[in-house]
C-alpha cells in the first residue's frame, strides 16, 4: 500500500512502525587497527592495551542514552534488524576486550530480532579462538579486508597480512561456523597491472564467498599514498585505466556467480549486505563511536572525528556529536534518488514517489538530468525502473551530482 510523503519529527508512534524514520540498522565503531594504512582516513588509532577501557566507558554512555530514546518511543527494548561492528579493524581487539564489548552490547541492544550481524576483520588478526567466540555471541556475517592476493600490493597499502593470510581467514571463518563470508578488494591502485587484478578476482572467487566488495581506490587528503603521489614517488593511474579496471571488476565477479548488485558489490543471491542496503534506501540507522553518523527521524549526527574529544563528550554523558543536520523532506528525498541508483535495481518512479513523495516525472531538474543521460547511453528506462546503464557505471559519480 503507498505510504504518505514524510514530514520531520514524527510522532514516536509513527517512527515504531517505519524504517525511513525508525534505526532498523545499528553500525558500531570500534576505531583500533595494527597498523594504519597508507590509503585510510577513517578515525582510526594504533592499538594500545589502555585505550579500549576508556573506549567503551564512553561508548556504553552514549549506546545507553540512544536506545532508551528508543525505548521511551517504543515502550519496548531497541532491537535492530542489522549490527554492523566498523572501525578500525574490530577483530585488532583481544579475546576479553571482545567479551567485554559484548557484554555491554547486550546491556543495552535487544539481539532477539537481528538478522545480520556483521563484524571487519583484518586477515593478519584472525584466529580461531576470536572466530569461535564472535560465533557464540551472534555474530554470522564476517568481511575480510583482504584488498589484494599480490604481494606488492598489500605493502603499497601498508596491509599487515600476507597474501596466505587472507586465503587462510576465509578457511579458519568456515570452520567456525561462518556461512555467510565476504571479502574486500581493490583495484585502480598505483602500479596494479589488468593482470595483477585478473589474479585478485579468480583467487577471490576461489575462494567460494557469498559476497566480494571491490573498491577503486580514493586519494584522500592527508593520507601517506595522496601525499606520495603528489610528491611524485609514485604514479597514480590513468582515468582511462582505472575505467577498465572498473569493467574487468564487473566482468569477472558477474562471470564467476557474483551479481552486481551495487556499484561496487556483488553477491549471490540472497546474500547482499542487509546492513548497506538501509543506507542506500536512505532509510534510518543509529550510529555509535567515535566518528559514527546516525540518521533518525530526517536528522543526521555526525560524532566527533577526533579519539579524545569524543571519548571526554562520551564519558562525561555529554552528547559526542560534532555535528547535527535536519533535512527539509525534499532534500531527503532527492539525497534518496543519489542513494538508490547505486543499485542496479535502479528506482521505480511510483514506489519513490509513494516512500519520498518526489515525482520524478514532474521534477524538472530531476528529469532534465535523467533524460540527459538516456539519451547518451549512460542511463536507461526499462520496465519502468530508472538505472545506471553498465557504460555509465565508472563514471556514475560524475552521474549522481547532478541529481542532489
Amino acid at each position: 500500500m503507498p505510504q504518505e510523503p514524510l514530514a520531520p519529527a514524527a510522532p514516536p508512534q509513527a517512527l515504531a512502525r517505519d524504517p525511513r524514520l525508525w534505526p532498523e540498522g545499528l553500525y558500531i565503531h570500534l576505531p583500533f587497527c595494527a597498523a594504519i594504512c597508507t590509503y585510510c582516513d577513517f578515525a582510526s588509532e594504533l592499538y594500545s592495551s589502555e585505550r579500549p577501557r576508556r573506549y567503551f566507558v564512553g561508548l556504553e554512555k552514549e549506546l545507553a542514552a540512544k536506545t532508551a530514546r528508543l525505548r521511551a518511543a517504543s515502550g519496548e527494548p531497541y532491537a535492530p534488524r542489522t549490527i554492523f561492528l566498523g572501525g578500525g579493524t574490530p577483530s585488532a581487539l583481544g579475546l576479553a576486550e571482545l567479551g567485554r564489548f559484548f557484554d555491554l552490547l547486550e546491556r543495552h541492544v535487544g539481539l532477539r530480532a537481528v538478522e545480520e550481524f556483521t563484524i571487519e576483520a583484518n586477515p593478519g588478526s584472525t584466529e580461531a579462538a576470536k572466530l569461535d567466540l564472535l560465533r557464540a555471541r551472534g555474530v554470522n556475517r564476517i568481511s575480510f579486508g583482504v584488498q589484494s592476493f599480490r604481494p606488492h600490493l598489500l605493502k603499497l597499502l601498508g596491509r599487515i597480512h600476507g597474501a596466505d593470510q587472507g586465503r587462510e581467514a576465509v578457511a579458519l571463518a568456515r570452520a567456525a561456523g561462518f556461512e555467510n563470508v565476504s571479502i574486500d578488494l581493490m583495484h585502480g591502485l598505483p602500479g596494479q597491472t589488468p593482470d595483477d587484478l585478473a589474479r585478485d578476482l579468480d583467487e577471490a572467487l576461489a575462494l567460494g564467498t557469498e559476497h566480494i566488495s571491490a573498491y577503486g581506490l580514493i586519494y584522500e587528503d592527508g593520507t601517506p599514498l595522496k601525499n606520495a603521489v603528489a610528491e611524485g614517488k609514485i604514479a597514480r593511474l590513468s582515468p582511462e585505466d582505472e575505467s577498465a579496471h572498473y569493467r574487468l571488476v564487473m566482468e569477472r565477479l558477474e562471470a564467476g556467480g557474483l551479481p552486481q548488485y551495487e556499484i561496487s558489490n556483488y553477491a549471490k543471491p540472497g546474500r547482499e549486505a542487509r546492513h548497506n542496503i538501509i543506507y542506500w534506501r536512505n532509510e534510518a540507522y543509529l550510529g555509535v563511536g567515535v566518528s559514527a553518523a546516525g540518521f533518525v527521524d530526517f536528522e543526521r549526527a555526525t560524532n566527533h572525528y577526533e579519539m579524545d574529544a569524543y571519548m571526554s563528550a562520551a564519558e562525561r554523558g555529554d552528547d559526542p556529536a560534532a555535528g547535527r543536520e535536519t533535512l527539509s523532506p525534499e532534500a531527503r528525498a532527492r539525497e534518496s534518488l543519489v542513494l538508490e541508483l547505486r543499485l542496479r535495481a535502479g528506482v521505480d518512479p511510483e514506489d519513490f514517489r509513494a516512500r519520498w513523495g518526489l515525482d520524478l516525472s514532474r521534477d524538472p531538474a530531476v528529469r532534465a538530468a535523467l533524460e540527459k543521460y538516456r539519451s547518451v547511453g549512460l542511463m536507461e528506462k526499462t520496465a519502468g525502473r530508472w538505472r545506471i546503464t553498465r557504460e555509465g557505471l565508472p563514471v556514475a559519480d560524475g552521474i549522481l551530482s547532478e541529481l542532489v
